[in-house]
């Protein structure tokens, strides 16, 4: 699994790399880099999306947590990523949102430095 998603990441990278060499010289540390924050985000929401999958939830509590599962605490969301044993206990590992909001932050600041350098450059369409 782990050599799938080195191989995966190298083909995005060199595929990334490519296609930066069209863009001009100002534009594409920023679009390389803020292409990489969002492919980096989409992952992270992947990675937290898988540690919500249990076929029962009430089990995975219980073994996992040694809690168990409240029903009037305990569903799920898809954005912010959740799903909860009980109050505080939450399947989704804490740091998953805050990366994913962090990394799309900075992919928009990235976009928005593209822009910005594209347009101080002189390259105005």
């Amino acid at each position: 699994m782990v050599g799938l998603v080195i191989a995966v990441l190298a083909a995005v990278i060199l595929l990334v790399h490519k296609a930066s060499r069209r863009l001009p010289r100002a534009v594409r540390p920023w679009a390389v880099v803020g292409v990489v924050a969002a492919l980096s985000a989409v992952a992270t929401y992947g990675w937290g999306a898988a540690h919500m999958y249990t076929p029962d939830i009430s089990e995975t509590c219980a073994l996992v947590y040694g809690i168990a599962w409240d029903a009037r605490v305990g569903g799920s969301t898809l954005l912010p990523l959740s799903r909860q044993c009980a109050a505080g206990i939450d399947l989704v590992p804490g740091y998953v949102n805050p990366a994913m909001a962090g990394l799309a932050l900075a992919a928009t600041a990235c976009l928005g430095m593209a822009v910005r350098a594209r347009t101080l450059g002189g390259v105005q369409t």
